[in-house]
């Protein structure tokens, strides 16, 4: 990530935003593909998959280090780091005052199961359903976040 960010500004680029990851432990296809009997690998407060949103925290973390040294080879540019997990960590905490009543963590379109992912139903395929309004959900689809959810995360601000 790092390279390309020198690229671009080597290039011209002054004002890049670099987002960090969001909790993908929070998402339809992590907690489908790595859900657990073992109730302690999970969130107590949120439902999410801790391993996974640790070693998210862990990658943004040595992203923002690495984004300071690029702001010291390059003083001129303003390297501005998008704090995807930060924002939303509110939502999945408190989701309905975010206006999100159909859950965090079950995905508005999907081919069933718990969190509504089914590899061989993905969303768009045959077999899979959208649901009626897309604005009560956090999760898209197995991976996506929902325009609501995206809308909150960008009117955080950057660092």
């Amino acid at each position: 990530m790092t390279r390309a960010v020198s690229m671009l500004i080597e290039e011209g680029a002054v004002d890049p935003v670099v987002p960090g990851n969001l909790p993908v432990g929070c998402s339809a296809v992590y907690l489908t593909l790595f859900r657990s009997p073992d109730r302690s690998a999970y969130d107590l407060r949120t439902g999410c998959l801790r391993v996974y949103n640790a070693f998210a925290k862990y990658h943004n973390n040595y992203l923002k280090q690495e984004l300071q040294n690029l702001r010291e080879q390059y003083p001129h540019a303003r390297i501005m780091y998008a704090d995807y997990y930060g924002a939303s960590k509110s939502i999945y905490h408190a989701p309905k005052h975010y206006g999100f009543y159909e859950g965090t963590l079950r995905a508005c379109c999907g081919g069933g199961g718990p969190y509504n992912f089914n590899n061989s139903a993905r969303c768009g395929h045959t077999g899979s359903t959208a649901c009626r309004d897309p604005s009560a959900f956090v999760n898209w689809d197995e991976i996506h976040l929902t325009e609501s959810a995206y809308h909150h995360i960008a009117t955080r601000n950057l660092i």
